[in-house]
């Protein structure tokens, strides 16, 4: 009877212990023990999900020991922007550094999230340059963000997360080139190119149109044009193609402070004869 008495106290005990402290967070990846102690008294938080697919917590914890060593925590920056010239994919760009000091050779993970998906993926990864900046070229559309791996040294320099941007609104643009008959012009005859761009609030800022012509494989003219949009949302262009040949024209806002970058759904295609 003695013996169920004391069994009774014992099991009270260990669960009172339990119900006051709370479950342990799962263990962290490759044996690091950071994440194991409960709170608050181990004063350490849960492991965090997984930021980068196929990586465990040493690849960006670098240099991280128990106890833990001295770290500071690194600012990272990045854009997601229109390449420029010619080239309408978009790009990253970002940099990461520690107060006046930019770190170089340094892993960063490009992620985003897709306007049709609730969770980000990774689209690619670049190394920064003894500058701290970097660049990852042709990343799609959509919420980016950029997480850096942090590096040993004295002090630890510890992984880093940008903040994503602030989505911003996609206008909309319409492309109509009229001249072309049955996709043929004549040499020495103009077109027209005329669209319409939405919402109104984006009057005087400004459309590009881009137009490229070629003839037995060889470039025989390009040129990125720039017009401003009317207070009634419209632009309009008209050339004159110097060169016979195959020619292709499509127009795009570039992005702006408060708009997001859109593109005309219609390209045209007619030949110069």
């Amino acid at each position: 009877m003695r013996r169920k008495i004391v069994l009774t106290v014992l099991l009270c005990l260990a669960t009172t212990a339990a119900l006051a402290i709370g479950a342990a967070p799962a263990l962290a990846a490759s044996g690091c023990t950071c994440h194991t102690a409960v709170p608050p008294t181990g004063g350490a938080p849960a492991a965090h999900a997984p930021l980068v697919v196929g990586v465990d917590c040493t690849t960006c914890h670098v240099g991280w020991t128990v106890p833990h060593p001295t770290a500071v925590a690194p600012t990272l920056t990045a854009t997601n922007a229109k390449a420029g010239g010619l080239d309408f994919s978009m790009h990253v760009k970002g940099a990461l550094s520690i107060p006046w000091v930019p770190l170089g050779g340094i892993i960063v993970y490009v992620q985003m999230l897709r306007p049709d998906a609730t969770e980000y993926t990774d689209v690619g990864q670049g190394t920064t340059t003894w500058r701290g900046f970097f660049e990852v070229e042709d990343v799609g559309d959509g919420t980016m963000r950029c997480i850096s791996q942090g590096a040993a040294g004295s002090p630890v320099v510890l992984p880093s997360l940008s903040v994503a941007p602030v989505d911003l609104p996609t206008p909309t643009i319409t492309f109509r080139l009229s001249g072309p008959k049955a996709g043929i012009v004549r040499l020495g005859q103009r077109v027209t190119a005329t669209g319409r761009v939405r919402p109104l609030a984006l009057a005087g800022q400004t459309v590009i149109i881009q137009y490229m012509g070629w003839r037995a494989g060889k470039t025989t003219e390009h040129a990125l044009v720039k017009r401003t949009i009317s207070a009634t949302g419209t632009y309009s262009w008209t050339f004159k193609p110097h060169y016979r040949g195959a020619y292709i024209m499509h127009a795009l806002v570039p992005r702006t402070a408060a708009y997001n970058h859109a593109s005309a759904p219609t390209h045209y295609r007619f030949r110069v004869k």
